[in-house]
């Protein structure tokens, strides 16, 4: 994988449970970086904080000449609520596979 690359920082939030932990899509938008060695360092100092696995995540590679770009197995999820500012939730979720 090119290091060059630019990335995009996806995390999870975990319920803790043991083996049968469930994640969910963490509410804040998803990280852009200029590289995946950034966005890799990053996450490692994100992933610090929740040592528990409380928090799990990785990077992955996007095409930089693209807008808004994502990988071809995720796809952007919009969910609105409420009236006002702050009412619009955007999430990188897997793509379902057909």
């Amino acid at each position: 994988m090119d290091s060059a690359t630019a990335a995009v920082m996806l995390l999870l939030s975990c319920s803790p449970g043991g083996e049968a932990s469930v994640c969910k899509p963490i509410d804040t938008a998803p990280t852009m970086y200029t590289s995946l060695d950034q966005c890799q360092a990053s996450l490692a100092r994100r992933l610090a904080s929740s040592p528990n696995g409380e928090i799990v995540g990785r990077c992955k590679s996007i095409d930089p000449n693209v807008t808004a770009s994502l990988p071809a197995q995720y796809t952007t999820v919009v969910v609105k609520r409420g009236i006002g500012q702050g009412t619009v939730t955007s999430y990188v979720v897997p793509r379902e596979a057909k």
